[in-house]
């Protein structure tokens, strides 16, 4: 009898565990890094691509950015200078990127070397950048972006 028992414990705790991680979204740590630095690459691609589906598809509608300046916009806005043609990006090139998973959200830092401008202006060459990222519906979104000029060499 006891035995039974336990077997029936075990699986009842098996199938609730496999539930959750399908509820919650659960990964492994291997699997988010993977998942979020493709993401992060298809993101910068659209970016330089103007390609507004993409980044609609990426950004969550409480999307917020935060640019090297300290201005916030949200997510129409920043689709608004690209479909504008206000920025305007020639290359991204991200490097040195870390992801750190915290169950249905997850931090990737790293940096960038980029060229282009926005508004006839260059942009800062060099920088380091924190995305946040939520899981929801199956699906990775990017919730926040805080972005710094690299001054240095």
């Amino acid at each position: 009898m006891t035995w039974k028992l336990i077997v029936v414990l075990v699986v009842a705790l098996a199938s609730v565990s496999a539930a959750e991680a399908q509820n919650t979204g659960a990964q492994r740590p291997g699997e988010v890094a993977k998942a979020l630095m493709n993401l992060e690459n298809r993101w910068v691609e659209a970016l330089v691509k103007a390609d507004t589906t993409t980044l609609d598809a990426i950004l969550a509608d409480t999307y917020v950015d935060t640019d090297e300046e300290g201005h916030q916009t949200d997510k129409r806005g920043v689709l608004a200078v690209l479909k504008a043609g206000d920025l305007k990006l020639a290359s991204i090139r991200l490097s040195h990127m870390h992801v750190h998973p915290y169950g249905n959200s997850a931090i990737v830092t790293g940096m960038a070397k980029q060229t282009g401008a926005f508004k006839g202006e260059s942009i800062a060459p060099r920088l380091v950048f924190t995305d946040t990222f939520v899981f929801r519906n199956g699906k990775w979104r990017a919730v926040a972006s805080h972005r710094s000029a690299v001054h240095s060499p």
